[in-house]
């Protein structure tokens, strides 16, 4: 592959500013060709190019951390210069410098920030007592490791993914966990409110409770600990760990202060360009449109349009879209695709005492959303009819059950 180079025979540098998943997919994406790079990694975490999708499970004590690295002992963990534990302090665009908290002065010819994203905690009095923690890092899941006694009482404010997934760890290191969430039914962004009435009760079944249509107006405190929360009711419930899990907030302030266009996250274009040529952006800390990415498959992506883009090699464009969402909670398969707002013909198989809810939205012989709850086999097929297209009027009746049994229907009404 052909670099783009603005140095003739010298190696391109290129610093990455972030070293999380966003990152690692870059690294990977790139490959080999790291080699034909001059190529600098800064992280402000000890730990660098983790899978922070993994990390419920080692809280719960299901992973450990060494299953999380997504480049040990690979050519691209190799071939690179890591600064973990190292924050970028100034960005300098016209001299394409930055410097670290360190004292570093780093010179790039292509800049990519790979910031990341934050929890996004609402502004509460005493919000900063111990008992409230976070659950962002690999650091975090440690310490809230460290934190576990059995049966202490412990809230969830959020009843999206990342609520859901805090919940779980906790509820598995023994924690007695109750999940505050505002709208009435959970995972609102991907499930429908049946397929989040079988989640629930699933969850339930494992021990976590749920308080719905809620929210946190106080913290109640014994001097500098946390003792519980007060709900928007009046009520209190007792607590002695909090955690929000109510969205995140792209870090873009590094690229704002340093002159790049921002709004939520950093602006960039379909190719990861900022608003400054050579300076690149991609992962939860992007903004394309009106849109922010929080999902696993439209970063992958970005990261495979971005490598080419710094290889000089033609690509498409990456394109906003509705990504599926597929995650394990608890155990629990979840699978979500296509708009969910879109009416049409519902087919839909639940199956409560077995866990299973199965939902397809049917538009003129077309698929265009799934819901899967319990079990996610045939999430894919459904994906690819949903993004083709495809005329489902002919294997319609077996599709609620999968691919296989579609496909084994048509073949017998061919048989007859």
């Amino acid at each position: 592959m052909q670099i783009a180079a603005d140095h003739c025979g010298n190696r391109q540098r290129l610093v990455i500013v972030g070293a999380g998943m966003a990152a690692a997919y870059l690294l990977q994406e790139l490959g080999g060709a790291c080699a034909d790079l001059d190529i600098t990694v800064i992280g402000e975490e000890s730990d660098t190019c983790y899978n922070r999708v993994l990390l419920s499970n080692v809280l719960a004590g299901e992973r450990t951390e060494a299953d999380l690295r997504m480049l040990e002992a690979s050519a691209e963990r190799e071939l690179v210069n890591f600064l973990p534990g190292t924050r970028v302090d100034s960005v300098d665009l016209e001299r394409r410098s930055l410097v670290t908290d360190r004292g570093q002065v780093l010179h790039w010819d292509r800049l990519v920030f790979a910031t990341g994203a934050s929890v996004a905690r609402p502004c509460l009095p005493n919000g900063n007592v111990r008992g409230v923690e976070q659950f962002r890092t690999l650091a975090d899941a440690s310490h809230l490791r460290r934190l576990a006694a059995e049966g202490d009482p412990a809230i969830v404010v959020g009843g999206g993914l990342l609520g859901l997934e805090a919940a779980h760890g906790l509820n598995t290191l023994g924690f007695s966990t109750t999940v505050v969430h505002r709208q009435s039914w959970l995972m609102n962004r991907q499930l429908d409110d049946q397929g989040a009435s079988q989640l629930q009760i699933d969850l339930q079944r494992n021990g976590i409770r749920f308080r719905l249509g809620e929210s946190v107006a106080a913290l109640e405190t014994d001097g500098e600990m946390l003792t519980g929360v007060e709900l928007q009711g009046g009520e209190t419930l007792p607590c002695k760990l909090l955690l929000f899990a109510t969205g995140i907030k792209p870090n873009a302030d590094l690229a704002g202060a340093a002159g790049l266009a921002v709004d939520r996250g950093i602006l960039i274009d379909g190719r990861m360009r900022t608003s400054t040529q050579g300076v690149y952006a991609l992962g939860e800390c992007s903004q394309i449109g009106r849109e922010c990415f929080g999902l696993v498959a439209p970063i992958r992506e970005q990261a495979r349009v971005l490598a080419r883009e710094l290889l000089g090699t033609a690509v498409a464009p990456f394109s906003p879209g509705r990504w599926p969402t597929q995650l394990k909670i608890s155990g629990i398969e979840i699978f979500s695709a296509g708009d969910l707002d879109l009416g049409g013909e519902h087919l839909v198989l639940r199956d409560e005492s077995a866990g299973v809810y199965r939902r397809l939205v049917l538009r003129e012989g077309r698929l265009v959303s799934a819901i899967l709850v319990g079990d996610k086999r045939g999430g894919g097929w459904y994906s690819e009819l949903i993004s083709s297209g495809t005329d489902i009027s002919g294997f319609r009746s077996g599709l609620v059950f999968g691919r296989e049994v579609s496909e084994a229907l048509q073949q017998s009404a061919r048989a007859a």
